[in-house]
């Protein structure tokens, strides 16, 4: 009777030093993966681009779904740079989709507020309203008219993509571009009463 008990009091103790490591984990993981850095599916349905330094695939967007046969590709995100407001042109990010808020997708980051930026469809030139960045694909014509090029608010940025982790033959890094003559960058505004 005796050696039994103090079997069961030995599981128990053990039991609760589990329960006690789960309980300090768990928020610290939470944490991580709220304010760090974190892994997402990047939308399958959409066609693989350059940016993931792997092959391409051709095709248009159809569903917000893989097609059977499909692998999706997991991304790393970098949740810091939204905290500090530190997108740069030529980022890759994660963010809802403009057009489908339940939707995420991947899109290049190609100007910030206040720049000027040429359109990719007609060559005309639009100002970047405050508070808003310019997003495309990365290669223009891949998708919808709408989603090729558009002004869209800060707000919906989530992350940057920093490297692709799924499939293995487009693992790495993924590398900030911009293409030169897009973009006409803001000066930093001079205050008129400054002396």
């Amino acid at each position: 009777g005796g050696i039994e008990l103090r079997a069961w009091g030995a599981g128990r103790g053990d039991m609760l030093r589990r329960a006690a490591n789960v309980a300090f984990t768990v928020p610290v993981f939470i944490t991580i993966n709220d304010c760090i850095v974190s892994v997402a599916r990047a939308d399958a349905s959409e066609p693989r681009e350059n940016i993931w330094g792997g092959p391409r695939e051709t095709g248009e967007a159809s569903s917000s779904s893989p097609s059977p046969g499909t692998s999706a590709r997991l991304v790393l995100l970098d949740r810091v740079t939204p905290r500090t407001f530190s997108f740069a042109r030529g980022d890759v990010v994660y963010l809802r989709s403009p057009s489908n808020q339940d939707r995420w997708v991947t899109r290049r980051l190609v100007a910030l507020e206040g720049d000027w930026v040429t359109r990719a469809a007609d060559d005309d030139v639009t100002k970047v309203p405050r508070g808003h960045c310019w997003i495309e694909r990365v290669e223009a014509g891949t998708g919808d008219r709408d989603e090729d090029g558009r002004a869209v608010p800060l707000a919906l940025l989530d992350a940057r993509v920093s490297h692709v982790l799924w499939p293995p033959s487009e693992v790495g890094a993924v590398r900030r571009k911009t293409r030169p003559g897009r973009v006409l960058m803001r000066t930093t505004e001079v205050d008129p009463s400054a002396p």
